[in-house]
């Protein structure tokens, strides 16, 4: 099973990872890395992401947040 960190969009894992909230990045790297279900995520923990990343989460689909569509490589499976 792939982990989340495996699932979500390179260019939204660099701006994670090169974001200035070090601390908060390392967090959420280490969560997107322990888990493969993005259910699993907290709605702070998917808030930080869409910040870190420069996503405007008034422009988001509530599909999108539910299910992350909008950050997740599409399954092809």
């Amino acid at each position: 099973m792939k982990t989340l960190l495996q699932q979500i969009k390179p260019n939204y894992v660099k701006a994670i990872q090169s974001s200035d909230y070090t601390y908060s990045a390392s967090r959420i790297l280490a969560k997107l890395e322990s888990t493969g279900f993005y259910g699993d995520l907290t709605i702070n923990e998917i808030r930080d992401i869409y910040s870190m990343c420069g996503i405007e989460s008034v422009r988001v689909s509530a599909w999108d947040i539910r299910f992350g569509d909008n950050i997740l490589i599409p399954d092809n499976d």
